[in-house]
């Protein structure tokens, strides 16, 4: 189910919402009550949605307004975003806002709601949204199609590669959501947040952790050939390139050489990363396949 323009959204009203002085049930007016409008419809209607099954399916609720408490009931995206380099390179400080603000499932439109990428754009922002917890392709009616197919054939398996790694990382996301659900761990987390005694990480927000053993730095600009990143740690982590295996002791400051088939991604030693390789036609279908592990040896 999804609730959108849940602010409630009126176009002809002041502040684009509803008037302050509107009375809702109880006498409470909506100046009052505006911050929780959204989370109160999405919770109502998760609620509806397992009283209807007697709680026999969990259900999915997206919502664009949210408040404290919002995620106990479902996942959060960003909203009306824009077919920029400006808009992608955005949507990485957004989203770790959310995630520190305690809602863990959050994305953005995948190729930006508003006007028509290109395909170097579309294909840096599957690549980037593949690592982001929330996944979604969505765009305004009036734009050009831009679904994988109707792409280049070279951007086209560019896509593909980028949402396979995502499915084959499926059980890593589905244990790094379970801890927490279980104690509140970050899914999409800050480097700070990882690596609180690093200094020079309090002020990054081009790249990020998910969960505690994998390191993401998405390419944001158009016709990058490297990014400079930063490693953190200041007790010499280890960390492992996706690619090619070759290790890195931080902190290390890098410029990372990249192509448009690229993630900067690397694994932190002392790590292990369960994988299912096989590809599916759904995930269902390959609940009894068999689990790779990626076991990367820390310094100890």
């Amino acid at each position: 189910t999804w609730n959108d323009m849940n602010e409630p959204s009126v176009f002809n009203g002041p502040e684009i919402t509803m008037h302050k002085d509107a009375v809702h049930y109880g006498g409470w007016e909506h100046r009052d009550i505006h911050n929780i409008y959204g989370m109160l419809m999405h919770r109502a209607t998760a609620e509806g949605l397992i009283k209807r099954t007697g709680g026999k399916l969990r259900p999915f609720v997206l919502s664009r307004a949210f408040f404290i408490g919002t995620q106990r009931w479902g996942a959060v995206w960003t909203g009306d975003n824009s077919a920029s380099w400006e808009h992608l390179a955005a949507t990485v400080p957004m989203l770790l806002s959310i995630s520190i603000a305690g809602v863990p499932l959050v994305g953005a439109d995948i190729g930006g709601f508003f006007g028509n990428p290109d395909e170097d754009l579309l294909t840096r922002w599957y690549q980037a949204a593949a690592f982001q917890p929330f996944f979604r392709a969505h765009a305004h009616h009036d734009t050009r199609r831009r679904e994988p197919w109707l792409v280049s054939s070279v951007a086209m398996q560019r896509i593909r590669e980028a949402i396979r790694l995502r499915y084959s990382l499926l059980p890593y996301w589905y244990s790094t959501f379970n801890r927490q659900s279980l104690s509140a761990d970050l899914v999409m987390r800050p480097l700070w947040a990882e690596f609180p005694d690093d200094t020079r990480t309090f002020d990054r927000d081009d790249a990020y952790m998910i969960g505690p053993g994998l390191f993401v730095h998405p390419v944001v600009t158009k016709d990058a050939t490297s990014v400079s990143l930063y490693l953190p740690g200041i007790h010499k982590t280890h960390w492992y390139d996706w690619y090619t295996g070759v290790s890195r002791q931080s902190p290390v400051q890098l410029e990372y050489p990249v192509t448009m088939d690229t993630i900067p991604i690397f694994v932190k030693g002392g790590s292990i990363i369960p994988r299912k390789e096989r590809i599916r036609r759904s995930s269902s279908l390959g609940v009894s396949d068999p689990y790779t592990l990626l076991v990367a040896l820390s310094n100890q």
